[in-house]
């Protein structure tokens, strides 16, 4: 799980400042490169959930797009042109967007009780992406200023999967009761099929519309708030993330899926109600940022575990893959198509200076508002996702 997260985000974050350097002469190479992890997660997770639910272990199919993984992510800055990048880029995220659901899988069948264990394991993952970020940006910069324009941040993220790799072939297999064997007529659509799935997969879906903000406006919104220095504050939603995974296990142990779920969404509204009316305060801003760990933790891991709980036999790998599609995927890929709209209407730059306007973020804000109270009422499934209340 650091590994992973590692690797994801050592080449991630600086990859806008490298492409700006590498293909000066294409203002559209960025917004493309970005845009890619998103249809990634649209077209590979569903056909690796599949194959680990029939053909191969999860754990060994883990290695082996790992291993592809990282020869392709450290082929990067060998390649000279911006087709290539975006081919070589395109690989590695089907190889990256397939692993990832299939981690979680093999981890939460690992644990005797996920809802409990998973938070804990998961954290690791938070820590990795910290890690690199202050690899980068605070340790190797004293030697080399240069080093997030240059080619070492995507060799890195390929010596990260390298070791994945070479580790997953020795992850247990366990089976237990909904592993033994697939549901008769089991698939997809069968899973599909469970009413209150569907209903979870698609509020999921839509929520990630207004969520694709945040990663592609939150840095330049903080820093032309005023907010110095916003790469180091943005660090903030990090540490806040930390705190909430290990608050997570207590909340799932006395309140149900649901519940911990509506926090969640109910604070990206809110997150976006203090952008929208902060007007330059810095606390409200900050407190913006802060509230990454509820809003993280308490949607997307929550429903992750909720996911895996409600799979029928056979088909946890399956489960996983259709989130991952559904978030990452589709509701992000949604929220990157809108966001140009957005843009266009509420974002002005005069005398070279950016400025947003406050309705950029009260739109998403009401909207997130919408389906929360959709969600409230469609959504009927008040079971816990743990039996334990200590």
């Amino acid at each position: 799980m650091f590994l992973n997260f590692f690797a994801w985000g050592v080449y991630l974050v600086p990859m806008g400042k490298y492409l700006a350097k590498a293909f000066p002469g294409d203002p559209s190479i960025i917004g493309l490169a970005y845009g890619v992890g998103p249809l990634a997660a649209m077209i590979s997770p569903l056909i690796a959930g599949w194959v680990a639910d029939r053909a191969l272990a999860p754990r060994k199919l883990l290695a082996v797009l790992s291993l592809a993984g990282a020869l392709l992510i450290a082929a990067v800055p060998y390649v000279h042109s911006t087709g290539q990048f975006q081919a070589l880029l395109l690989g590695h995220s089907l190889c990256f967007f397939a692993a990832l659901p299939l981690l979680n899988s093999v981890v939460m069948a690992s644990l005797h009780d996920p809802a409990k264990s998973f938070g804990a394991i998961r954290l690791w993952g938070t820590i990795g992406w910290i890690a690199s970020g202050l690899l980068i940006g605070s340790l190797l910069s004293r030697f080399d200023p240069d080093i997030a324009t240059g080619p070492w941040t995507f060799r890195l993220a390929g010596m990260a999967l390298l070791v994945v790799a070479a580790i997953a072939p020795l992850l247990a297999d366990p089976v237990d009761a909904r592993d033994a064997k697939p549901a008769a007529g089991s698939g997809t659509l069968a899973l599909l099929g469970d009413a209150k799935f569907l209903v979870f997969l698609v509020c999921s879906c839509l929520f990630c519309i207004p969520l694709a903000l945040y990663y592609a406006y939150a840095n330049l919104f903080l820093s032309t708030s005023g907010l110095a220095d916003s790469e180091s504050w943005m660090t903030l939603g990090q540490v806040s993330e930390v705190v909430f995974l290990a608050l997570l296990p207590v909340m799932l142990a006395r309140f149900s899926a649901k519940t911990v779920l509506l926090v969640g969404m109910a604070c990206w509204s809110l997150r976006y109600a203090l952008f929208g009316y902060a007007d330059g305060m810095t606390a409200m801003l900050l407190g913006g940022v802060a509230l990454h760990g509820l809003c993280y933790d308490f949607f997307f891991v929550t429903g992750q575990l909720y996911a895996d709980k409600l799979a029928p036999a056979g088909m946890r790998n399956t489960a996983q893959a259709v989130v991952s599609w559904a978030t990452l995927g589709l509701g992000m890929w949604i929220g990157n198509m809108v966001a140009p709209l957005l843009h266009a209407r509420y974002i002005t730059e005069v005398d070279g200076k950016v400025a947003f306007d406050p309705m950029f973020w009260l739109i998403p804000a009401a909207f997130a508002a919408v389906l929360l109270a959709i969600f409230s009422v469609v959504f009927r499934d008040n079971s816990r996702l743990t039996s334990e209340s200590n």
